[in-house]
């Protein structure tokens, strides 16, 4: 567990995490992983910041002089709002997670970070479980990438209005593991240690079972996938934590010693 900073009350650090909760995440211990090994000063802290509070939490964190910032669950759709300027990816996602301060500029690593886990993995069919910010990059990153997606959320108006971004997605009308050869769980359900009732005996045996979050045991979702392959959400963790710490420093950032920081 980290040691984490209700945002009022945040030192003045470098780089920063901010979510609600934010106590759970490994982005403090892997980007210090990447500080040492480019030989980077300065410090990466993690800071309480509930969804109502974003926009006054990172004028206050800009204020006290931080470089950088990035964004988990909830508060993506805020910060992509507080943002001057966001990437197109960003903006379409309605979901920004790396943010410079200094200029007020947000990109979506998310989605570019996913795609980098599943490039050697073979088949072009995915079904996506939820519909909220991560699931929005995941979605629009797998489109682009020409796979086939199929796509659920409990709301399902949710899961209707991303389709309409993206030609060609298929709105499921309840939670399924069928016809897929990646299977990937964007909901919250894992963070309170919930099981989506899916029937993994419709799904077949080389389909992988991917879980964006993450927790020291594997999660429900992941257990319920029997001996199919898995992933969990510290792969992509990394790819995209590479990619937001490349684009505050300017620099390209070696994964391995972040890999190791968080335990793959």
């Amino acid at each position: 567990m980290n040691l984490v900073y209700p945002w009022r009350e945040a030192p003045l650090a470098r780089f920063a995490v901010i979510g609600d909760p934010v106590s759970h995440s490994l982005s403090p211990k892997m980007q210090h992983a990447a500080l040492r090994e480019l030989a980077e000063p300065g410090e990466y802290i993690a800071v309480q910041v509930p969804e109502s509070e974003v926009e006054p939490a990172l004028d206050h964190l800009a204020d006290l002089g931080f470089e950088g910032i990035n964004v988990t669950i909830p508060n993506k759709a805020a910060a992509c709002r507080w943002c001057r300027t966001v990437s197109e990816f960003a903006a379409t996602a309605d979901a920004v997670n790396t943010i410079a301060l200094g200029s007020r500029s947000g990109i979506n690593t998310d989605g570019p970070g996913f795609l980098e886990t599943i490039a050697a993995f073979p088949g072009r069919r995915a079904t996506v479980l939820g519909a909220g910010g991560s699931a929005r990059a995941v979605v629009l990153s797998l489109s682009a990438a020409r796979y086939e997606v199929q796509l659920w959320n409990r709301t399902e108006s949710r899961a209707t209005e991303l389709a309409a971004l993206v030609p060609g997605i298929t709105v499921l009308n309840k939670p399924s593991v069928a016809n897929a050869d990646i299977v990937i769980n964007a909901t919250s359900a894992s963070l309170g240690g919930d099981g989506l009732n899916l029937d993994w005996s419709e799904a077949e045996l080389h389909a992988l079972a991917y879980d964006l979050m993450y927790s020291a045991e594997p999660t429900v979702f992941l257990a319920s996938a029997g001996d199919r392959p898995k992933m969990d959400g510290r792969e992509m963790l990394v790819a995209q934590g590479a990619l937001a710490m490349g684009f505050w420093l300017g620099r390209p950032v070696p994964r391995e010693p972040m890999r190791r920081a968080v335990g793959i």
